[in-house]
């Protein structure tokens, strides 16, 4: 009997998956109620099609907008009916994404300008010893090269959006690496300096605006996790990844060459130092993750801002990106447009840092970017710490 029993209740659950796959792949359309609809709204909402932060059980005329869309990117008729057809594809593993808005493409640059290189070696550094560098700001390039350091910086322009940008190009080998330069390493916050002038003492061949840290614990907000050389300096983040500004993401820096980048919580700063990271800047979003843009980075931050991001094409292999806003001949970008510049430089891995007045890119000593104007003022931020990298004597003129 107690077999029987089983067998029956098998038959009896059987029957209601069946019934259960049967309704599920039903046509829904508008004015239907239920949760098989709440389901299909939700799936929607996970592909982007969607974006109410509240769900109903109804099927409305705004639902069916979306189903035309996602039907639309996934070549399917656009009836705005979940049919089976439809309902197949949208709980496939292959269903599309809403696609993102095209971005009105950059002017296409002319010939870029080459450095007059001296002799170099199969990899493209400098063969034998010394060093080089290139200065010309008429043509928008700038050089610099040694056995272990090569950097070339472009500059360029689109005067249609307008907009003006640098590109920095970083190899290294030979354990020549990223650096961070505090005014006051001991007490973090405390003495603030010009970029350049920080950049300058410090003997660095390029430098740049870092994460800002030590003004957000100076004003005692929360700092995010912040690693100096090895060294802790702040352990507090956010417990989620947000899309305000900033999200305190992080970048880690291994003595490999790696730059990995990271949700704000997604390590401890514990943990990141038992990896091995030798330093970690703390500002975010992330932008690019293993090749792939952040679709937070898609979904806000469309202000028009300066900006400023560091990524990693390989290990030893970087770029930087720095583009001038707030002037006349540079409105500034959004953060969507830099992910996607970066990502035709075949950028791996990125993560935006401090732009705005921040934004300061130096080489040999000299600020190239141009002063941003801000509440009717023209100034860049002073800072108590920059990223570096390379060392020289042979600083530019002030």
């Amino acid at each position: 009997m107690r077999r029987i029993l089983l067998l029956l209740l098998t038959a009896v659950l059987l029957l209601q998956t069946c019934c259960t796959f049967s309704e599920g792949s039903r046509a829904l359309s508008v004015g239907d109620k239920g949760q098989e609809v709440l389901k299909v709204k939700e799936r929607l909402r996970e592909l982007k099609y969607i974006t109410d932060a509240k769900l109903t059980k109804a099927y409305t005329e705004k639902t069916a907008e979306s189903v035309r869309l996602f039907q639309r990117a996934n070549g399917l008729p656009e009836t705005g009916t979940v049919d089976e057809a439809t309902y197949a594809v949208l709980f496939s593993d292959t269903a599309v994404r809403k696609p993102y808005e095209t971005l009105v493409p950059l002017a296409t640059p002319g010939p870029l300008p080459v450095p007059d290189w001296p002799e170099t070696d199969d990899e493209g550094f400098l063969a034998g010893d010394g060093e080089y560098y290139y200065e010309n700001d008429a043509e928008g390039l700038w050089a610099y090269l040694s056995g272990k350091l090569r950097i070339v910086i472009t500059a360029r322009k689109d005067s249609s959006v307008p907009l003006e940008w640098f590109e920095t190009d970083i190899r290294t080998r030979g354990g020549e690496s990223f650096y961070s330069v505090l005014t006051d390493p001991g007490r973090p916050g405390k003495k603030y300096q010009y970029p350049w002038v920080i950049a300058r003492e410090a003997g660095c061949v390029l430098a740049f605006s870092d994460d800002f840290f030590a003004t957000r614990m100076k004003r005692k907000e929360t700092v995010g996790i912040v690693i100096r050389d090895r060294q802790l300096i702040s352990a507090d983040t956010n417990r989620v990844s947000g899309h305000h500004l900033p999200n305190l993401d992080m970048m880690a820096q291994y003595p490999d060459g790696r730059l990995e980048v990271y949700a704000c919580n997604e390590y401890t700063a514990e943990e990141l130092l038992t990896m091995g990271a030798v330093n970690v800047f703390s500002f975010g979003p992330v932008l690019i993750r293993d090749g792939e843009i952040n679709d937070l980075v898609c979904q806000y931050y469309k202000s028009i801002e300066p900006r400023h991001a560091l990524g990693m094409i390989e290990p030893n292999h970087y770029f930087l990106l720095s583009v001038q806003g707030r002037t006349k001949e540079s409105r500034g970008t959004t953060l969507r447009r830099v992910a996607e510049i970066m990502r035709e430089h075949s950028v791996t891995q990125a993560l935006n840092l401090d732009g705005g007045n921040t934004m300061a890119l130096v080489f040999r000593g000299r600020m190239l970017n141009k002063l941003a104007t801000y509440k009717n003022k023209k100034f860049v931020r002073t800072v108590t710490s920059v990223i570096g990298i390379g060392h020289t004597e042979q600083q530019a003129d002030e």
